[in-house]
């Protein structure tokens, strides 16, 4: 396709909604025509030099963001195979397994030193030198497009590395790049700021300012003092910041994650998170990316409550991500793991999204298990959530009797009796205990419960995301505090290389699990997927409605370990009878007959459609 040809398609595309852009550019720049004209001039460059090939995938949009076939899986690079050559010839590993979507956590090259796990970014278009370069990472995206895997990558929006080339330049005293990011001559303005945050790492970098005496200013250091805040404020940022958006589309990159998006948008006399023009600016980039990369998704990171994390998908007349994480489902899953108890799942919120939005459901991450719970539902299931939450902290750690997992705290606060938790998901689901006691029947259920915890998050609507390591029951690697660099943050017991020499029978049954989701959803789009309430407390039932499928599917999860009984009364107030099947096993389900048993950590994919 010819440089011409392009430059029509995107004149098309831009002129179809250059009025509403412009409209929305201006409530956040207002009278900056001229700066305006210089993004859409951006815009059209990076369109041009877009490859005929992405151009045409470009046609199916984002449309692949809500087919069953998406299975996700994040990594660390480095751990899972060393560098990019190595993740190259282990794309069969993903492909075996059935995964079409793989996260390369912080791949960009990060700063010198401490870097946040990759979250202070150096420069956004060179690929971290640990893993190799840009032409590693081409070829990796290549080969992967090539079985049918797409890629995502992490995009860190909020702040830049105190080495990146703006801030050197700012450090030098150049006002242009000073007025890239939030500077003040004296403490008065950092002050006023302070009495309203709150502070991401209280124990290990306290407050959200870090004075550089280099140029006598205090510079917005929200995370880390290695990390400067970008002032979204000034519109020359924001062209930067898309550029960057566009060049990573460019290059193949099929999803990229904006990483800490709560944070973007700075005003005085406010908390600073959440903020009307965070919204803008998102709502901004997911028409920029529309018009010049659509086959390209917008994953969103924020850690925030349901309630508020839910509007980052926007609405359908102002969309902003694509996907969005589902971390109290990843916190409820858990919780109810614990507990014994389906009624923390059953009873969370329903949101209505966008269309073709979707969450990316998971049960870990790289990251520690914050427990954000519903304090209201808490209460009114009969427990203090004080209590509650000490219970969770105590139990993952495994310092409770009658807990199975072995773990370890992260950011333990003795004044406020506060911590999150830390470990592989098989050794908070008890498979590490039970290897330490030779206790087989113990082994025996952590391999149900771990296969219970993917199938809650594979069997759902949304796009599963799985973590590499746990499709081999990779328990916690205690190595991290043999290293300086990491002995203070105990996230990277749950970060140990990939295995490459251990073998698992959990491999063969969750790649059964992809298989079946594929088989089942794959061609289908699940309309709704609601729970159910019903008279047994520790199984979880939900209603699947498929989109041109007449008979629903009901889903059921017995969350313990002993065997429990549905009485098939239950199903019956809700109108479902008859004789269903288990398309998990074939086995035929009597909803005539008093009750269904459901064994151990046993689920079942249940529907009257038959084989």
């Amino acid at each position: 396709m010819q440089k011409n040809e392009k430059a029509l398609i995107f004149n098309q595309r831009l002129a179809s909604c250059r009025e509403e852009l412009k409209i929305k550019y201006g409530r956040l720049y207002p009278d900056c025509e001229a700066a305006f004209d210089r993004l859409t001039h951006m815009m059209l460059e990076s369109f041009v030099g877009r490859t005929s090939a992405y151009i045409d995938k470009d046609l199916k949009t984002t449309d692949w963001t809500a087919s069953g076939e998406t299975v996700g899986m994040m990594l660390y690079v480095d751990l899972f195979s060393d560098d990019l050559k190595q993740l190259k010839t282990h794309a069969d590993h993903f492909s075996d397994l059935g995964i079409s979507l793989v996260h390369l956590m912080p791949l960009l090259m990060p700063r010198v030193g401490e870097n946040d796990g990759g979250y202070a970014v150096k420069n956004y278009r060179k690929i971290d030198p640990r893993v190799g370069d840009m032409k590693d990472f081409k070829a990796v995206i290549s080969e992967f497009h090539r079985k049918g895997i797409k890629i995502c990558i992490d995009y860190v929006i909020n702040h830049t590395s105190n080495d990146h080339e703006w801030a050197l330049k700012a450090l030098k005293g150049e006002e242009k790049y000073q007025n890239y990011y939030l500077m003040y001559d004296d403490a008065a303005i950092p002050n006023a700021f302070e009495s309203h945050l709150g502070e991401v790492f209280p124990t290990v970098a306290p407050g959200n300012f870090t004075f550089y005496e280099a140029i006598g200013k205090y510079v917005m250091t929200t995370f880390y003092p290695y990390q400067w805040d970008l002032n979204y404020q000034n519109p020359e940022v924001f062209h930067e910041m898309a550029s960057n958006l566009l060049f990573l589309a460019n290059i193949g990159v099929d999803m990229i994650r904006l990483d800490a998006i709560p944070y973007i948008w700075k005003t005085l006399g406010s908390d600073c998170k959440n903020l009307p023009e965070v919204h803008m600016i998102l709502s901004l980039f997911r028409d920029i990316i529309g018009i010049c990369a659509p086959s390209t998704a917008l994953l969103g990171e924020a850690i925030v409550s349901p309630s508020v994390i839910v509007r980052y998908f926007g609405r359908e007349d102002r969309l902003e991500c694509h996907a969005l994480y589902n971390a109290s489902y990843m916190v409820e899953i858990w919780n109810s793991i614990a507990t014994r108890d389906a009624r923390h799942m059953a009873l969370m919120p329903k949101y209505e999204l966008p269309e073709q939005s979707v969450w990316i459901n998971y049960a870990r991450c790289h990251d520690d298990i914050g427990w954000g719970l519903d304090e209201t539902r808490i209460r009114n299931l009969g427990f203090d959530p004080q209590a509650h939450k000490n219970f969770l902290i105590d139990f993952y750690l495994g310092s409770l009797d009658g807990s199975f997992s072995i773990g370890e705290l992260y950011e333990y606060n003795p004044e406020k009796q506060d911590a999150r938790n830390s470990g592989t998901l098989a050794s908070l689901a008890g498979l590490e205990k039970a290897i330490r006691a030779s206790d087989r029947y113990q082994i025996e259920l952590a391999h149900k419960r771990i296969l219970l915890i993917h199938a809650l998050i594979l069997l759902r609507k949304g796009i599963p995301m799985l973590y590499a390591g746990d499709e081999m029951g990779q328990l916690n690697d205690y190595s991290y505090v043999d290293d300086p660099k990491k002995m203070k943050d105990s996230r990277w017991l749950h970060r140990g290389r990939f295995d490459w020499s251990k073998t698992s029978p959990l491999f063969d049954a969750i790649r059964e699990l992809i298989d079946f989701r594929k088989r089942i959803y794959g061609k289908k789009y699940i309309v709704e997927d609601q729970p159910l309430l019903i008279g047994n407390e520790h199984v979880l039932l939900i209603q699947q409605v498929i989109r041109d499928q007449f008979e629903d599917n009901l889903l059921l999860f017995n969350m313990t370990e002993d065997r429990q009984w549905v009485y098939t009364t239950d199903l019956k107030r809700y109108g479902y009878h008859g004789t269903w099947t288990d398309l998990l096993q074939g086995k035929k389900l009597f909803f005539e007959e008093e009750k269904i048993l459901l064994g151990p950590y046993e689920y079942l994919v249940a529907t009257k459609q038959g084989l």
